[in-house]
């Protein structure tokens, strides 16, 4: 197992439940600092993403338990709405970078994240705007089947890298005046079926693990992206919530565009 692996195993496993594109961060170091090939770089992501969609698994065991065993078909019927969304927006995109990450050349993919980084800080900034106490009145405890289809469509544009899904989500929950504990919680749930469809999709067509790593090896990665993100979720989740993440979204977009700005000199 090499160094830049078990890096990018942490990363994904610490920034995953942070509103900062741990896709973004991976797709800026794995491109580079390491040797991988730019068309296997999305694969190597989507599968990173498994690790903690596991993790999620395991930290809310009743209620993924009341969803299989349909106990909760409330919460079961908006998770399947906001995956279908989801799906919409995702499928396309997703196609497009398949078949376009490998035309970018040098510094021109670090400007693509740090423009996708500008977004996400946009994004999570808008919510500071809101009026808390008007807020304190008019926020719900439920999530709606519309706020689910409109969360599900933006939790899509995520696989672009830069945009952080966890960012863009909670930020699109909260602005449909969500309270921010179920906005959390709904946002980190309705990534698992996300992920799973993402993996599925590479299956089918025929995308199997990237030749740049090993079976062990990938393995040994997902292990660390599990065991760290859920020793991580409830400190992160904590810090999140106390820190402007915006602000450091909008410092390391800044320094992705300044970085590839000598590929037009």
């Amino acid at each position: 197992m090499e160094l830049w692996q078990i890096i990018v195993a942490l990363i994904q496993g610490l920034v995953e439940w942070l509103p900062i594109s741990s896709e973004g961060q991976i797709v800026f170091f794995i491109y580079n600092f390491t040797s991988v090939p730019a068309d296997e770089i999305l694969s190597l992501v989507v599968w990173l993403h498994l690790g903690t969609s596991l993790a999620v698994i395991v930290r809310y065991p009743k209620i993924i338990q009341d969803l299989i065993l349909l106990k909760d078909q409330v919460l079961l019927k908006r998770l399947i709405i906001a995956t279908i969304g989801t799906a919409v927006t995702a499928i396309p995109l997703y196609f497009f970078l398949k078949s376009s990450m490998s035309v970018f050349q040098g510094e021109i993919l670090n400007i693509l994240v740090g423009v996708l980084l500008l977004v996400t800080a946009i994004v999570l900034y808008l919510p500071t705007r809101q009026t808390t106490d008007l807020d304190s009145e008019i926020e719900t405890k439920e999530v709606t089947d519309r706020e689910a289809l409109v969360t599900g469509l933006v939790q899509g544009t995520a696989v672009l890298p830069g945009l952080s899904r966890s960012g863009v989500t909670v930020s699109s929950l909260l602005m449909q005046r969500v309270d921010k504990e179920t906005a959390l919680r709904f946002s980190f749930l309705m990534s698992v079926p996300a992920v799973f469809g993402i993996l599925a999709i590479e299956i089918l067509t025929g995308n199997t693990i990237p030749s740049s790593v090993s079976l062990v090896d990938l393995v040994l990665i997902e292990a660390i992206v599990f065991i760290v993100g859920l020793a991580s979720m409830e400190f992160l989740l904590r810090l999140a919530r106390k820190i402007s993440f915006w602000k450091l979204c909008l410092v390391l977009a800044l320094i992705a565009i300044v970085l590839g700005i000598p590929t037009f000199f």
